[in-house]
């Protein structure tokens, strides 16, 4: 009896300790520069002159809905920064390019179009922000 007791305790731990890790790892912002860029006709929307959200979702998904209203607020809240939504299961293309492996995956692209950031799991607010920081804003778009 006290063995099966050890065990079980033995596999709760594991289990929190695996969803901690899991639940860490959700919506952080991992800064990369991908090669190649993505262009408006690639994606099938405009992209933003400063940044751009990717998110890249599926039917099924059920943080991708609350995760495209929150990448829609946090753009509206910036000059020049886009919320393009990508159904995965669609565009198997983009989705093996990128190596999207789950939803919501979510890239920011900069001016050019090439990927600077990525998120994997519905991040916050403030995540959000953050991965903004890996595309800054030019100082001037233009000259007169």
């Amino acid at each position: 009896m006290l063995i099966r007791i050890i065990i079980i305790v033995g596999l709760l731990a594991v289990a929190s300790l695996a969803y901690l890790w899991w639940s860490r790892r959700n919506g952080v912002v991992r800064r990369v520069e991908v090669p190649g860029s993505l262009s408006s006709e690639t994606l099938g929307a405009q992209r933003g002159f400063r940044a751009t959200f990717v998110q890249f979702s599926t039917p099924m998904c059920a943080k991708c809905p609350g995760t495209a209203v929150l990448l829609q607020q946090v753009a509206s809240e910036f000059k020049d920064v886009e919320h393009i939504e990508i159904d995965a299961t669609e565009r198997l293309d983009l989705a093996r390019q990128f190596d999207i492996m789950r939803t919501p995956t979510i890239l920011v692209l900069n001016t050019d179009g090439v990927v600077v950031a990525r998120m994997s799991g519905p991040p916050s607010v403030a995540q959000a922000r953050e991965s903004l920081e890996a595309a800054p804003p030019e100082s001037a778009p233009y000259s007169i």
